[in-house]
C-alpha cells in the first residue's frame, strides 16, 4: 500500500498534470455545451415539445406528433416540423415496440426460405437463425417515451475520450517512463520489490487514475447535459432511448449508465496497460510515442474503413478504438462474423478486454522483471579490418544523434506516410452549383473585356426568357408536363451562372482583374470555412514536437552540460548546432505541409489565373495590395515556413529548459499541437489562441485581430516566467 501511495502522490502532486486534469474539464464542458446548441433545433424546442406532452399516454403522444406534422406540411403552422417528425419517429418505434419483436422473428423466417441465406454453412444463415432468441428476455419489455436526449449528449460524444486519452497519456508517461528518464531504474531494479510487484503498484494506479478521469468526465457530462435538457425518468427500461430500440439486454437506463462507465474504464485502461507494455520495452521516449501512435492509428483506421458487414468485421469490432464506442456496442444486437460462425458482440467484447489487460499486465511484468539497464545494456567489441576511424564535423555527430539515436529517421518516415494518409483523405465534396460555375469560369477565363460582358448579358438574357416562360407554363398547364420539365433543365446551369455574375459585377472595374476558377484558392485561402490549414499545421506541428524536443532535453537527462562546456567549441557551438538543426526540421515539417498540399489542390481544383489580381476573388476584393494571386500564396507559404521554423525554435528553447525528453515533449504538445486539436474539434475561437493564427496565416490576412499577435506573446512570457518550474520538471 505504502508503494501504491507514493505512485498515486508522484502522480497528483505533479503540478503539469492538475493542470492538464483542469483543463480537460473546462474544455469538455464547452464542448458539452457547444454540441448542445450546435443544432437548428435548440434545447429549449426539446424542452417545449417534451413539456406539452407531459401527462400523456405514449399513443396520445404519438397523434399529437402526427397532428403537428400533418398541420405543418400544410402551412397552417409554423414551427420546426422535422424536430416533430424526429420524436414521431422515436414514439413511433416505442409504442410498437411489440410489433418489431415480432417481425424479428417473421424477418428470420422468410429470409432463411431465400436461396442467398439458405446455406446452413454460412455466416448470414446461422446469423439469422441466432437472432430471434437473443431477444426472448426482453419479450415483457415495454419502452415508454420519455427525454433522450441528455443521455445520449453525456454518452455519445467522441471528444470527451479523446481528452480522457491526454490524461491517461500523461499517467502512463509520469508513472511508467519518469523512473527511467530520472535515471532511478538502476536504483529500483536492486531492491526487494523493485521489479514485478512495483510494476503491478504502477498498474493500480494507472488503473486509478483512468477510473477517476472516466468518473470525473462522465459525472460533469451527466450534470451538464442533465442541466440542458434533463435525463428522463432513468428506471425506464433502456429501449426507451433513442437509438437503443434494438438492445436485447432487460435493464433500466440507471443499469446501463453504471454499465456504460464501467465499461468505458475497461477501455480506457486496456488503453492504458498497452501503453505501459510499450512503454516498458523501448528504450527512449520518441520510440514509445512512435510504436504507440502507429498502434492507435492502425486500430483507428481498421475501424473506420472495414465495413460493419465485411468478413473481417472482427478487425472493427475487436478493436481498442471500437470499445471505446460503448453506445455502438449496446445499441443493438450484434454478432461477429468469426469465420463463418456468428458470436455476440457484447460477451465477446468484455472477454477480450479482461484477455488484454491480463496479457499485457502480465506480460509487462515479467519483461519489466527480466530488464536490464538500458542505459549500459550490452557491452562489445567491434573489429574494423581494412578501415580507420573518420573523423565527421561536430554537426554531423549532431544529427547522428538526433536521427539515429533518438530515432528521428523512423519518426520523418511515419510523418511522411501520415502526410500522405492526409492528403489521400482529402475530401471535395460534390456542389452541382460549383460543377455549373466551373464550366462558366472556364469558359470566360482570362481578362475581362466587350467579349465577356456581351456574353454575361446575352446570358442572363436566356436566364431571364426561360424564367418567364417557367412561370407562364406553371400558371396555364400541368405542373408535369414535358415541356415545363425541359425548361427546368436548361434553367439547371443557372445557378452557376448567378454565382458568376455577381463575382463580375464586383470586378470587373478592378486592375488585372481576371475571370478563373477560384473555389479551389477559396478553400486553400480559407475562406469557404474549410479547416485544410489547421489540419496541415497540427501534422507539422507534431513533426516537429518529436524532432525537437529530444534535441537538448536528452542531453540534460545525461548531465551533458558540464562536458559540453569543458569541449573546445564549448556550449555556443553547441546551441548553434541545434539551432540550426531546429530551424530545418521546421523547414522540412512546413514543406512536407505546403507542397503536397498545393499539388493536392491543383489535381482538384486546377490551378488557373495565377497572374491574375487576387481582387479577382470576390471575398478578397478589399485587400490593401493589389498583388497578383502567386505573389498573395507565395508570401503566406513565406509567412507559413517562417511560423514553422519559429515554432520549431521555440520548441528548443523549451527543450534546453526541460530536465528530460517526456516533459520537453509534453510542455511542446500542450503549447503547440493541443489548442490546434481543440480547434479541430469544434472550439472555433482556438484558432485566435497560441500560435494557431501565425501557422495558419489565412485567419490573420482573412479577419485580423490584435489578439491573434498578442496571444504567442502572452504564451511566450508565460513560459519564461515558468522557466525555473520547467527546469525543475
Amino acid at each position: 500500500m505504502r508503494a501504491l501511495a507514493t505512485e498515486l502522490k508522484k502522480l497528483f502532486s505533479n503540478k503539469i498534470f492538475l493542470l492538464i486534469i483542469a483543463a480537460v474539464f473546462v474544455l469538455n464542458g464547452y464542448l458539452i455545451f457547444r454540441t448542445a446548441n450546435s443544432g437548428d433545433a435548440k434545447p429549449s424546442d426539446y424542452k417545449y415539445i417534451y413539456s406539452e406532452l407531459e401527462g400523456l399516454t405514449d399513443s396520445e403522444k404519438l397523434a399529437v406528433f402526427d397532428e403537428r406534422i400533418n398541420n405543418s406540411t400544410q402551412g397552417l403552422y409554423d414551427y420546426n416540423w422535422e424536430l416533430y417528425y424526429e420524436l414521431a419517429n422515436e414514439c413511433y418505434d416505442i409504442v410498437n415496440y411489440k410489433s418489431y419483436l415480432e417481425n424479428i422473428e417473421t424477418q428470420a423466417e422468410s429470409m432463411q426460405s431465400i436461396s442467398i441465406f439458405a446455406n446452413p454453412d454460412t455466416f448470414n444463415y446461422r446469423n439469422i437463425v441466432k437472432t430471434p432468441s437473443a431477444y426472448q428476455s426482453v419479450q415483457e419489455v415495454q419502452p415508454v417515451f420519455d427525454v433522450s436526449q441528455g443521455i445520449i449528449l453525456a454518452t455519445d460524444n467522441s471528444y470527451s475520450d479523446i481528452l480522457i486519452g491526454f490524461i491517461l497519456l500523461f499517467a502512463v508517461l509520469s508513472v511508467m517512463i519518469s523512473d527511467r528518464e530520472q535515471g532511478m531504474s538502476c536504483l529500483l531494479f536492486s531492491l526487494k520489490r523493485g521489479r514485478s510487484y512495483l510494476l503491478f503498484t504502477k498498474l493500480i494506479a494507472l488503473a486509478i487514475t483512468a477510473f477517476a478521469s472516466v468518473l470525473l468526465i462522465y459525472a460533469e457530462n451527466f450534470i451538464i447535459a442533465g442541466g440542458i435538457y434533463g435525463l428522463g425518468d432513468l428506471s425506464r427500461p433502456i429501449q426507451s432511448l433513442n437509438g437503443f430500440i434494438g438492445c436485447n439486454l432487460k435493464i433500466s437506463v440507471f443499469q446501463y449508465l453504471i454499465i456504460y462507465v464501467f465499461f468505458k474504464f475497461f477501455a480506457v485502461f486496456a488503453i492504458g496497460v498497452v501503453l505501459s507494455l510499450i512503454a516498458v520495452n523501448t528504450k527512449n521516449t520518441v520510440s514509445f510515442y512512435g510504436i504507440s501512435a502507429i498502434i492507435l492509428i492502425s486500430e483507428g483506421v481498421l475501424y473506420t474503413v472495414i465495413h460493419p458487414l465485411s468478413v473481417y468485421s472482427i478487425f472493427r469490432y475487436i478493436n481498442l478504438i471500437s470499445f471505446t464506442k460503448v453506445n455502438e456496442i449496446f445499441c443493438n444486437y450484434k454478432n461477429i462474423n468469426f469465420w463463418e460462425y456468428p458470436i455476440p458482440l457484447i460477451p465477446t467484447s468484455i472477454g477480450t478486454l479482461l484477455i488484454i489487460m491480463l496479457v499485457c499486465a502480465t506480460l509487462s511484468a515479467f519483461l519489466y522483471a527480466k530488464k536490464r539497464n538500458l542505459e549500459f545494456r550490452k557491452i562489445g567489441f567491434k573489429f574494423k579490418i581494412g578501415k580507420r576511424n573518420r573523423m565527421h564535423s561536430r554537426l554531423y555527430y549532431t544529427l547522428y544523434k538526433s536521427l539515429i539515436l533518438q530515432r528521428g529517421i523512423f519518426v520523418i518516415a511515419a510523418f511522411i506516410v501520415i502526410f500522405a494518409f492526409v492528403n489521400e483523405s482529402f475530401i471535395k465534396k460534390y456542389d452541382y452549383v460549383d460543377v455549373y460555375y466551373r464550366y462558366y469560369t472556364e469558359q470566360l477565363e482570362g481578362e475581362i473585356d466587350d467579349e465577356t460582358e456581351t456574353f454575361m448579358m446575352s446570358e442572363a438574357q436566356r436566364f431571364e426568357s426561360l424564367n418567364a416562360q417557367a412561370e407562364e407554363l406553371m400558371q396555364t398547364s400541368d405542373v408535369f408536363s414535358a415541356e415545363l420539365n425541359d425548361i427546368q433543365k436548361q434553367l439547371a446551369p443557372s445557378a452557376g451562372f448567378y454565382l458568376l455574375q455577381e463575382r463580375y459585377e464586383q470586378i470587373k472595374n478592378i486592375s488585372n482583374a481576371r475571370i478563373f476558377y477560384d473555389t479551389g484558392y477559396k478553400r486553400a485561402l480559407g475562406i469557404t470555412g474549410y479547416d485544410d490549414d489547421m489540419k496541415y499545421a497540427l501534422t507539422a506541428m507534431l513533426l516537429c514536437i518529436f524532432l525537437v524536443s529530444p534535441l537538448i532535453a536528452n542531453d540534460n537527462k545525461y548531465r551533458m552540460k558540464s562536458v559540453i562546456n569543458s569541449t573546445a567549441s564549448g556550449n555556443k557551438s553547441y546551441i548553434r548546432r541545434n539551432i540550426l538543426i531546429a530551424c530545418i526540421y521546421g523547414l522540412i515539417s512546413a514543406l512536407l505541409w505546403i507542397i503536397p498540399y498545393a499539388v493536392t489542390i491543383s489535381s482538384y481544383y486546377g490551378h488557373d489565373g495565377l497572374s491574375g489580381s487576387v481582387r479577382s476573388i470576390t471575398d478578397l476584393i478589399d485587400f490593401s495590395l493589389n498583388l497578383t494571386l502567386w505573389q498573395y500564396i507565395l508570401i503566406i507559404c513565406l509567412l507559413r515556413i517562417i511560423a514553422v521554423i519559429f515554432s520549431s525554435l521555440t520548441m528548443l528553447w523549451i527543450s534546453s529548459k526541460c530536465r528530460n525528453t517526456t516533459s520537453a515533449i509534453l510542455i511542446n504538445f500542450a503549447v503547440f499541437a493541443l489548442p490546434i486539436i481543440v480547434y479541430l474539434l469544434g472550439a472555433k475561437i482556438m484558432v485566435n489562441v497560441g500560435f494557431s493564427p501565425l501557422l495558419s496565416v489565412n485567419v490573420m490576412l482573412n479577419c485580423f485581430s490584435v489578439v491573434q499577435i498578442v496571444m504567442p506573446i502572452v504564451i511566450a512570457v508565460g513560459i519564461i516566467c515558468l522557466n525555473k518550474k520547467i527546469k525543475n520538471w
